[in-house]
């Protein structure tokens, strides 16, 4: 039985090692035609713990919940991208993802597919259609806006509401001379993984962007779920409720190029019967609210200042209380060339207290951060 486990990881791992070779290789190849492009980034870090409290595990929601004193090298975040134009029209990209949660079997770094996909441009005017593994229209925009990801994600992939990409079709758009944009998309609701269910996703996209100098615009997407069991019903036949969730997202901002780039996002979701109440004794609806405001502002064409806070309360029912967060970025990004960047900066997370009135201690890692992209 052993033996048999041991040979399914070795065939596992050198599937995964060839494919990665022949990937490189391919795109290596293909990109000597003009139509392909093979491009790849990587951002990494060294932090160090510097305060954790003892009981930073009871603090619903935290992200910077490890150890103190845990310190050391690690890398966030490597994508190999090949991109491939048929024509003016047609579009092809197909990316591999490697970050610090994709590992395989032994704890060794792992690779996925984050993009696979081909789009359609000019289907009728401004409109294009895109199927495969693509960008969900949420935080895409204002993760872009943000235009630091090496330093940390945008609030709603951070907290987990949303996912970056999903199996399915997307129909986007503009008009106004490409002032007024929009994009509605159904996929599986499984992110990078398989589908194992019946139920799906819609997205929506909507927004007005005047000259890339300042953008606004809002998603609403909602997600159908399986229905739940209410463990509250003993009577047969035991009733089932709904446990669909909804987000809503807002993001807007402004930038002058070269000089100073501030956004604020904000979000909301409902989470349908998905709270146990033991006062109420029943599942109660919840929503959970969030927002982002940050601001870049150069001061030379090498450096950067950047801040960043972060609000959130995972809960806002009232019998639910003391697990708000405040998180807060500082970073000094540091341009040795134009696409390789080297930012000290420093995380600080601020609790609400316990329910039992203890303060917890703020968390703080600094880091200093290494980006380069090709």
């Amino acid at each position: 039985m052993l033996n048999k486990i041991f040979n399914a990881y070795k065939f596992k791992k050198m599937v995964t090692i060839k494919f990665l070779i022949l990937f490189i290789l391919l795109t290596v190849y293909l990109s000597s035609f003009s139509q392909g492009k093979f491009s790849a980034l990587m951002f990494g870090d060294y932090f160090y713990n510097i305060m954790r409290d003892d009981s930073i595990s009871k603090a619903n929601g935290a992200i910077l919940k490890d150890e103190k004193n845990n310190n050391g090298f690690t890398y966030r975040r490597i994508h190999l991208t090949y991109d491939y134009k048929f024509n003016s029209k047609i579009f092809t990209r197909v990316n591999l993802e490697s970050d610090n949660e994709s590992t395989i079997t032994n704890g060794k770094f792992g690779f996925f597919i984050k993009d696979a996909f081909i789009q359609f441009d000019s289907v009728y005017s401004n409109i294009s259609i895109s199927s495969g593994i693509i960008t969900t229209p949420i935080y895409n925009i204002s993760e872009r806006w943000w235009g630091n990801r090496f330093l940390e994600k945008t609030i709603t992939d951070l907290r987990r509401f949303a996912s970056g990409r999903d199996l399915g079709v997307s129909v986007s758009g503009s008009f106004v001379d490409k002032k007024i944009f929009y994009v509605l998309m159904v996929g599986n609701n499984s992110g990078n993984k398989i589908e194992t269910d019946r139920f799906k996703s819609i997205y929506t996209q909507v927004g007005y962007n005047y000259f890339d100098r300042f953008i606004i615009y809002s998603t609403f997407t909602y997600h159908f779920l399986p229905r739940i069991v209410d463990t509250y019903d003993t009577i047969p036949p035991i009733s089932t409720l709904n446990n669909d969730r909804c987000l809503i997202t807002l993001f807007a901002g402004f930038k002058l190029k070269n000089k100073i780039s501030t956004g604020l996002e904000l979000f909301i979701q409902s989470n349908n019967n998905s709270f146990n109440s033991k006062e109420k004794k029943k599942l109660e609806n919840y929503y959970s609210y969030g927002g982002t405001f940050y601001i870049s502002y150069s001061l030379s064409k090498l450096i950067t200042l950047v801040e960043r806070i972060d609000y959130f309360d995972p809960n806002a029912l009232v019998e639910v209380n003391n697990d708000r967060s405040f998180y807060n970025i500082f970073a000094i990004n540091i341009k040795i060339k134009n696409d390789i960047t080297i930012s000290p900066n420093i995380l600080a997370e601020f609790y609400e207290n316990l329910n039992n009135g203890y303060t917890l201690k703020p968390s703080i890692t600094p880091r200093i951060t290494l980006f380069w992209k090709y």
